[in-house]
C-alpha cells in the first residue's frame, strides 16, 4: 500500500513543526531551536566545537567535505531523494478507557516510554533519549530518538515530546522512510516497560522550511495543557540546499484523544 505524497504548506505561519529540522536527513541533522521559541534546559548538551555535521546518508563528516561524496557500493548519494517505500499497515485499535488510564500512568512515571508504534505506516522500533548531537537534533542512522533538551518532555508526559528519525541512509531507507504517509486521525502508540501503552492520533501534518520549524511555538513554545508528541523527519519536496542537506522537514503533530 503506497500512500500520497502531501503537498507543501502555503501558508507556514502557525504550522505545527518542529526545530529540529534534521539537517540532512538520513543522518541530517537539525538546527536546535531559535531562542525565540525557546530555553535550553540543562538537559541539552552543548554543540561540539569541531564543526562536525551530518551528511543525507547519516554519516559524519567535516564542514568542508561533500554531500556528493558516494558512500558504500550501491547505497545512495548526497541530494538523493526520499525513498518509495510500500508500508504494511497493521491493526490501529482505538484505546479503552482502561487501557488509556494505565498508560497515562506509565508516562507520567519516571520510567520512560521505550517502543514506538505507527500502524498506518507499519512501523515498529525502539526510542531512547537524546540531546543535542554536535549543535543539532540528530539521531544516528538506523535510530529513533525523543529529544531530552528545550524543555521537551518524555514522550505522552504532559507537555510536546519531540521524536526525531532519518529517511535514508548509505544502506537505504531509514526507520521514518514511510513517516510522510501519515493522514489525520493515523494512531501512534508509545509502548512503556511492562507492556503498557498510550495511544495518540495524527492531527495535522506538514512540510516546513528547517528555518521556519525552529521558530514553530507549537513545537518549541511551552505547553502545559496537553499530551503532544510532534514526529519530525527530512522531506525532499522543497529541494536541498547548496550543501546538499533537505531544504526541508515532515512534520506529524499527534495528541491524546479526549
Amino acid at each position: 500500500m503506497t500512500r500520497p505524497h502531501r503537498s507543501p504548506a502555503v501558508a507556514l505561519a502557525a504550522a505545527i513543526v518542529l526545530p529540529l529540522a534534521l539537517a540532512a536527513c538520513g543522518g541530517e541533522d537539525s538546527p536546535a531551536p531559535s531562542s525565540s521559541s525557546a530555553t535550553a534546559s540543562s538537559s541539552t548538551t552543548s554543540a561540539s566545537s569541531d564543526g562536525a555535521t551530518t551528511d543525507d546518508t547519516g554519516n559524519d563528516r567535516t564542514d568542508s567535505g561533500s554531500d556528493t561524496t558516494p558512500g558504500a557500493a550501491g547505497s545512495p548519494t548526497g541530494n538523493a531523494p526520499d525513498p518509495d517505500v510500500t508500508v504494511t499497515p497493521t491493526a490501529d485499535d482505538e484505546q479503552s478507557t482502561t487501557a488509556r488510564d494505565a498508560g497515562i500512568e506509565a508516562a507520567d512515571a519516571k520510567a520512560s516510554g521505550t517502543r514506538l508504534s505507527i500502524p498506518a505506516v507499519g512501523l515498529s522500533t525502539s526510542i531512547g533519549p537524546q540531546g543535542l548531537r554536535g549543535g543539532k537534533v540528530n539521531p544516528a542512522p538506523g535510530e529513533v530518538i525523543w529529544f531530552t533538551g528545550y524543555d521537551r518532555v518524555r514522550p505522552g508526559a504532559t507537555g510536546t515530546s519531540v521524536i526525531a528519525g532519518h529517511v535514508i541512509n548509505r544502506q537505504g531507507p531509514d526507520e521514518f522512510a514511510a513517516l510522510e504517509q501519515l493522514e489525520k486521525g493515523d494512531g501512534v502508540v508509545i509502548g512503556y516497560p511492562g507492556g503498557t501503552k498510550l495511544r495518540f492520533e495524527v492531527t495535522s501534518t506538514d512540510i516546513v522550511d528547517k528555518d521556519e520549524l525552529t521558530r514553530s511555538e507549537e513545537v518549541w513554545g511551552d505547553n502545559t495543557d496537553s499530551r503532544r508528541i510532534v514526529l519530525v523527519t527530512c522531506d525532499d519536496e522543497l529541494g536541498f540546499r547548496e550543501d546538499g542537506h533537505r531544504s526541508a522537514n515532515f512534520v506529524a503533530v499527534a495528541e491524546l484523544p479526549s
